[in-house]
């Protein structure tokens, strides 16, 4: 019998296992295979399309900020948490279903108990009764804060692979300040409005790319994969705005209180920095459907061109001044503030004008004559002279602000069908003529600048990572809009509708400003129309120096006045008198500029007192006097001699009738003492005159008489 190898029977084994595990595996998976690639091709592939595909990653949007670097919106992260109970294994995570219960109940939603939420998880697991679920929600709009909390939770702390946590982050955009400049600002939901529309690009950044995988058919639920092979997104970059929070803050809070007070349709306001145009607030309020409050939710500011009324008037005396046609001391003969052109009739509001006939255009003005400016209008210029000169201001064209949506302006002129015999006369005081209060602003921002008009703008450069992408610099849209002969005219002009004329009660005792009322009728075309009005106000201040200009329109009052004065008027004190006690850039400085020559003129001259007195006192007001020089005597008088101050001995007893004018009373009272006279003081401060009085005789005597000033 022959003997059976060992190492040949074990071989054979492993081939006979081979042959009936391994080679059956084998065909199994070549089958597979070719029924994936080959046979199930195209059914296999739209599965793949339906489950899997690459998605557009947003990038996180860049912030807004103020001049001052306060954050005006900003992008702020939100999570929702999912969970894949099947991921962390068994005996962890029933070792810890306890304590993740209760953590959940007091941390993420305490609506359910701690039992509610063991429960819950338990039954998460539970698969033998039901389909497993590999995505169960746990929580919407996370903080990240709260996120670093969570993840420190037992199982959750093992990470997403390992204990099943799936994080899904979102943005919400969030305004800091809460309403403030809420329309300027704009929005991203929904249709963008603002800076966030005018600089979306900016803001948005590059999107990128993201693999995504669908855990839940059902439900449409997606993941991200492990993929990557992706495209990171680039955050969007920051946009700085020259809006100040400070002025924007008393802008807005003045124009409410007048909203509430006078109950109008909408109103707006505007302050604009003066040399350079940008814009450093603008709100915007228009009560809501069921006139219960106002919010601001359109830009009446930039989109809402209007008839502006009497401010306009400011443009009327620029034409008339650039042209010559009248001098600020013409004469013009008003009629009692009532004059027919054709068949309709212009009527002053300011009820003044019933008792006047001739002024001068300086006090139609500042009166708001609406029959002085119509009367010049239409009996100077002929056929399209006065419109062409409007425009020539750039009153018919746009400002070109960032912002979309900005009201179109008109001047009419002889090209429109609705020019008439009356035109002129109109237009020159404010109607005919369509402008948004941006636009009006501008013009009078540009007579506070000596001429210069500036473009408006609201942002001064967009940066990314500190570093500026885009600067945006004071634009000059016309050097020279008048001659500085006219503009110095107007200046004055708008002082004296604040000194003496209709906006003479809001006058200031700390500072002086300068601007011009308007009231207009906006639906007089329209009959059966209930009568509509709009009160506004334009101006700057300080009027010696302007920093700011400012406008206010608040359209349709329909509680007490309506008149520009009453309702606009004390919305543009209230701005301005709150920016000037707030901000240290409206006042001149004390030292500002040059130590200055001192001329005779301007030096103490002819003062006499006490020597060691007048030494002393030069020295204290820092006027330079060589004391070495100084006389031996015990009196002294100052003498100013072209840029210096010299003091000379002097004696008025030498004199057969002292002269003591000059001095003070005690030395006066000092010296005529000493010579024997009586005095009699009258007053305070220096002797300027003195008066003899005569002795029985009739000549003069011993007593005099002091008067002091």
């Amino acid at each position: 019998m022959s003997s059976v190898n060992f190492k040949d029977e074990v071989l054979i084994r492993i081939y006979a296992i081979m042959a009936v595990i391994v080679v059956p595996v084998a065909l199994l998976l070549a089958y597979r295979t070719v029924d994936i690639a080959v046979i199930h091709r195209e059914e296999y592939q739209q599965l793949g399309k339906e489950n899997f595909e690459v998605r557009t990653v947003e990038a996180e949007r860049g912030n807004i900020y103020s001049r001052n670097n306060s954050l005006l919106a900003t992008s702020v992260p939100y999570f929702s948490l999912h969970f894949d109970p099947f991921v962390c294994p068994p005996k962890e995570y029933y070792d810890n279903l306890d304590s993740l219960a209760y953590l959940l109940s007091v941390h993420v939603d305490d609506n359910y108990t701690t039992g509610a939420w063991r429960d819950s998880l338990f039954n998460m697991r539970d698969s033998v009764s039901r389909p497993a679920r590999h995505y169960y929600r746990l929580a919407e709009s996370v903080s990240y804060r709260e996120l670093q909390q969570i993840q420190q939770f037992p199982i959750f702390n093992r990470g997403r692979l390992g204990g099943g946590l799936i994080v899904t982050k979102r943005d919400e955009r969030k305004r800091p300040f809460g309403w403030l400049a809420r329309r300027t600002i704009g929005k991203t939901s929904g249709q963008k409005v603002g800076i966030e529309d005018a600089f979306d690009k900016e803001l948005a950044g590059e999107s990128g790319e993201q693999e995504m995988f669908r855990v839940d058919v059902r439900h449409d639920l997606w993941l991200p994969t492990d993929n990557l092979a992706i495209v990171e997104p680039t955050a969007g970059a920051d946009v700085y705005t020259t809006l100040d929070v400070n002025i924007q803050d008393i802008t807005e809070n003045a124009l409410h209180r007048a909203m509430r007070r006078h109950l109008p349709d909408w109103g707006a306001a505007i302050v604009m920095d003066v040399k350079t145009g940008a814009i450093r607030a603008i709100a915007n309020l228009g009560m809501n459907k069921d006139r219960t409050k106002y919010f601001e939710h359109y830009n009446y500011a930039i989109a809402n061109a209007t008839e502006p009324g009497s401010t306009f008037k400011l443009a009327t005396m620029m034409a008339l001044l650039e042209d010559r046609k009248v001098s600020l001391d013409s004469e013009i003969d008003i009629e009692n503030g009532e004059k027919v052109f054709y068949d309709k009739t212009i009527t002053d509001s300011n009820p003044l004008s019933k008792r006047w006939n001739l002024i001068t255009v300086r006090q139609a003005f500042e009166q708001s004559s609406n029959v002085a400016m119509a009367k010049l209008a239409d009996s100077l210029y002929r056929d399209n002279e006065f419109a062409a000169r409007l425009q020539s201001f750039h009153l018919n064209e746009k400002t070109g602000l960032e912002l979309a949506g900005e009201g179109t302006p008109m001047v009419n002129d002889t090209s429109s069908s609705t020019w008439s015999g009356i035109s002129n006369a109109w237009l020159a005081f404010g109607y005919e003529s369509r402008l948004t209060p941006l636009q009006m602003l501008t013009f009078f921002n540009a007579v506070a600048n000596n001429g210069k008009m500036m473009k408006p703008y609201l942002v001064e450069d967009v940066r990314r990572e500190g570093k500026v992408l885009t600067d945006f610099r004071p634009t000059v849209v016309d050097p020279q809009i008048a001659s500085q002969r006219t503009i110095e005219q107007l200046q004055g002009l708008l002082e004296g509708v604040v000194e003496r004329g209709t906006a003479q009660k809001l006058k200031s005792e700390q500072y002086h400003f300068a601007g011009k009322t308007g009231t207009s009728q906006q639906n007089y075309g329209k009959p059966g129309r209930k009568r509509q009005h709009q009160a506004s106000f334009a101006g700057y201040f300080p009027a010696e120096n302007p920093v700011y200009s400012v406008i206010v329109v608040i359209f349709n009052p329909t509680q007490g006045s309506y008149y520009g004065g009453d309702v606009a008027g004390p919305v543009f004190r209230e701005i301005a008198d709150n920016i000037y006690n707030s901000l240290i850039e409206v006042h001149e400085p004390l030292n500002k500029g040059p130590r200055p020559v001192l001329y005779a003129g301007q030096l103490p001259n002819r003062d006499a007192g006490h020597l060691a007195e007048i030494a002393n006192i030069l020295d204290f007001v820092n006027v330079d006097i060589d004391r070495d020089s100084l006389p031996a005597t015990e009196l002294g008088v100052v003498e100013a001699i072209d840029e210096k101050v010299e003091v000379r001995p002097w004696n008025p007893l030498t004199q057969k009738w002292p002269n003591v004018r000059g001095m003070r009373l005690r030395d006066a009272v000092y010296v005529l003492e000493n010579g024997g006279y009586t005095v009699h003081p009258q007053g305070v401060g220096r002797v300027t005159d003195q008066k003899w009085h005569t002795d029985g005789r009739g000549q003069r005597g011993k007593d005099v008489t002091l008067i002091l000033n």
